[in-house]
């Protein structure tokens, strides 16, 4: 099956509802998808926030969406996610002048890690047997566990989020949700649980296969 035939195949299993097509779909055009945001950011945004941060975003949206998809080309499906990963940059724009806007009341956010953050997420994951950073395109890898992480609970996404992503510690983050550090801790282990339960799910196309 050549790359073209295993995308559209790929295609109309996501619509189906297969979120592990979604996953795989996502993973294939992240470098695409990467790039676009990173020329798409002025130096305001990039400031504030990460590439990353906005792909998330974006795929979470093409889970809950994907269903309405039509496919018309080869060239559809990207099409459709660099719409969406527009508006979400339109979005990210707005959200940042409102902030810079309103002084008085303005609070710096925290900005994430980026790419190297989601890195030692996947290593973190992986610790124990082959990780997908060392086999596929580092980018690729990325691209893989984004998608993954867009699959998972509001929750579990949240605290995947606050922990591993804006590095924030086990009190910060009870506090942040209102929860116990030992609720903190196993809704933590849940997540990672879940995320690695997604990503070998992807099988062959995590490891390099």
């Amino acid at each position: 099956m050549s790359v073209n035939q295993q995308t559209r195949q790929w295609v109309k299993e996501a619509v189906g509802g297969d979120a592990v097509a979604v996953s795989k779909l996502l993973a294939t055009y992240h470098p695409v998808l990467r790039s676009h945001v990173d020329a798409g950011m002025d130096p305001a945004l990039r400031a504030r926030t990460e590439p990353e941060d906005i792909l998330q975003q974006a795929y979470v949206e093409v889970y809950r969406a994907i269903g309405r998809f039509e496919e018309r080309d080869p060239a559809s499906f990207v099409n459709w996610v660099l719409t969406i990963v527009d508006h979400k940059l339109t979005d990210a724009g707005r959200a940042m002048r409102r902030q810079m806007r309103d002084v008085a009341r303005e609070r710096k956010p925290a900005v994430s890690g980026g790419t190297s953050s989601h890195l030692d997420l996947l290593d973190q994951l992986y610790a124990d047997s082959d990780t997908p950073s060392r086999i596929l395109r580092r980018d690729e890898a990325v691209g893989a566990m984004l998608a993954c992480i867009s699959q998972l609970s509001d929750a579990h996404r949240e605290v995947v989020r606050l922990r591993f992503l804006d590095g924030r510690s086990v009190m910060e983050v009870a506090e942040r949700l209102n929860k116990s550090p030992a609720a903190v801790v196993a809704m933590t282990k849940r997540a990672l649980e879940a995320l690695r339960s997604s990503m070998d799910r992807m099988g062959e196309f995590t490891h390099g296969g």
